[in-house]
């Protein structure tokens, strides 16, 4: 048998010449690695552990451009963590590529709600809505749409509906009890805002809602409890600061405890101010 020359494949490797098989076989090695990754990620999401998820699909997005996946993944961890000025960045890269999916038409629907565009997140929702019905969430955020539109009967529906997919959604659920508290029916709302922290006890708006109807029912102390418990749980809100210097000097007539309130709540405002100078 006669011997094989290397020489000439010596001389290939030098002038840059690679393998295609064995190009093809470290691309799909690769590839397998990412989607481990991604795999890993989500459920680094669904633990909770959303820093870590979003550095580990961060790291996949910078070294695959184009990778859709992990951008839509960000979107979404984004949003939870509270970083809405990323989430839309995610979204943007989305949209200019042409990817739709009514999760992320909720998201937008979510995200434009939050920066109280209230007209881009009725068109958002209503088209996540329109394809998706059942798709966990969008009746949440539709009923919460409407409540601040003042369409509180329409809201109360869109809750329930939510609620009877998920019976323990805490979103919902404290929606419902701000349905109630609009409709003067205090211990209703109180029962509804106890059932969305049984489910979910860092939810600021069921503790603040809870606080509300605690005070409406002549119940002072415990609604400042509450209330100082919703102010801990979010300590960028100065809302609750409010509500419990009203509710200190007209309820309970303790003037100093109502200076307190006061003064914390400023401070609240100035660190948030400072936050955006320094961002």
């Amino acid at each position: 048998m006669p011997q094989r020359d290397d020489s000439s494949v010596h001389h290939l490797v030098e002038l840059g010449y690679v393998d295609p098989d064995e190009e093809a076989a470290r691309v799909v090695a690769a590839r397998e690695r990412q989607r481990r990754a991604l795999r890993q990620a989500a459920e680094l999401a669904a633990q909770g552990r959303l820093a870590e998820a979003a550095t580990l699909l961060e790291t996949l997005a910078a070294d695959d451009s184009e990778w859709v996946s992990p951008r839509r993944l960000l979107a979404e961890i984004y949003y939870r963590q509270g970083r809405c000025t990323q989430a839309q960045d995610q979204l943007d890269w989305l949209a200019f590529r042409g990817i739709e999916h009514p999760r992320l038409a909720l998201l937008a629907g979510a995200l434009a709600l939050h920066r109280a565009d209230l007209q881009s997140a009725r068109e958002w929702l209503e088209y996540a809505r329109h394809v998706a019905p059942d798709l966990s969430g969008v009746q949440t955020l539709t009923g919460t749409l409407l409540l601040r539109l003042g369409r509180v009967d329409e809201a109360a529906r869109s809750f329930e509906r939510a609620v009877q997919q998920n019976a323990n959604d805490a979103a919902a659920l404290a929606g419902q009890a701000a349905v109630f508290l609009r409709r003067g029916q205090y211990e209703e709302a109180a029962d509804w805002a106890l059932r969305a922290l049984e489910q979910d006890m860092q939810l600021f708006r069921a503790h603040v809602h809870l606080g509300l109807a605690l005070a409406q029912l002549g119940r002072p102390k415990e609604a400042l409890q509450a209330l100082e418990i919703s102010a801990k749980t979010d300590p960028t809100r100065s809302a609750p600061y409010r509500w419990l210097r009203r509710i200190a000097e007209e309820q309970l007539g303790d003037a100093p405890r109502a200076a307190r309130y006061r003064q914390l709540g400023q401070e609240v405002i100035h660190h948030r101010r400072e936050r955006r100078r320094s961002g």
